[in-house]
């Protein structure tokens, strides 16, 4: 077997037992997802199961239309399998590490600048940012804070985005980037569809929880959920969104109690999706269309 080849198997064998470790130490130190996940009926679980298979086609159109923005969209099947690769890497890895998991991929087998992406990426956290300012106070008893609160979130993109232009520029880094309206536009309207997705996700478990479906309530909760991405420092954001969610409880209106039991469904059944797309990604022999860059065989 040729010296590359061996590298590779042998990197393809760690991963492997990497990611069983994270998913039996996460299953340990968090039995109480297990046995909340007992408790769930079948057909709650296939409902969300759906919804996460619907967050995940967003998921893809969101990476896509932020690479468009550096000019260089991918195939479906091979955006499916990083969209896979990054969502492993966000969920078990802290800071969230999605990212720079494909802005490592996307220089290494599409030369695409790390520069380039990453300012692509805040300009994708921005409109993130203000959707989610929208959510958090339109549907709120605070309704009236929602145009300061989006036109906030604006400015403060706009300064981070400056800033990052200048820190840059100071490095002679190379920055492409195609802000057509037709782009900027797909990338809202993917993002939108992504957090729409998610406050279906979020109202799905609160009804379990509470018995009550209330929409309005809802997008509140997922506005707050969201910001918890922003300063992120475990794995899967555990503690950061549900101290965001307490926080927030004068907007959306649910308890304590409430917050936590619908965050051990949602992460029990984001475990399950995890371990299928982990499946998934092996069944399909991610790890050579993923790490192989192009002339290599």
């Amino acid at each position: 077997m040729p010296y590359k080849s061996r590298i590779r198997a042998l990197i393809a064998v760690v991963l492997l037992v990497l990611v069983l470790a994270l998913f039996g130490y996460y299953i340990v130190g968090h039995p109480q997802v297990i046995h909340e996940l007992r408790h769930i009926s079948l057909w709650l679980m296939l409902l969300l199961l759906a919804c996460y298979g619907m967050l995940l086609w967003w998921w893809m159109g969101v990476y896509n239309a932020t690479l468009a923005l550096c000019g260089k969209p991918l195939p479906k099947k091979e955006n499916l399998l990083l969209t896979i690769y990054s969502t492993l890497a966000n969920f078990f890895l802290p800071l969230q590490t999605g990212p720079g998991v494909r802005a490592a991929y996307l220089k290494r087998r599409h030369k695409v600048s790390v520069y380039s992406y990453l300012m692509a990426t805040l300009f994708y956290f921005a409109i993130y940012a203000m959707i989610s300012a929208g959510f958090l106070f339109a549907t709120s008893h605070y309704w009236y804070l929602d145009a300061p609160a989006v036109i906030g979130a604006a400015i403060i993109s706009y300064l981070v985005i400056f800033a990052a232009r200048k820190l840059f520029a100071r490095r002679n880094a190379e920055i492409k980037l195609e802000l057509t309206k037709e782009k900027l536009l797909t990338l809202f309207l993917m993002t939108l569809g992504q957090l729409l997705t998610q406050a279906l996700i979020y109202g799905i478990e609160l009804h379990e929880v509470t018995g009550n479906l209330n929409p309005i309530r809802d997008l509140s909760y997922t506005g707050a959920a969201n910001f918890s991405l922003f300063v992120s420092l475990t794995p899967g954001a555990i503690g950061f969104r549900e101290a965001f969610l307490a926080l927030a409880q004068k907007l959306h209106g649910f308890s304590t109690t409430q917050i936590l039991a619908a965050n051990v469904i949602d992460r029990g059944v984001y475990l399950i999706v995890l371990g299928a797309l982990f499946v998934a990604m092996l069944a399909t022999h991610a790890r050579n269309r993923i790490a192989t860059p192009r002339g290599e065989s």
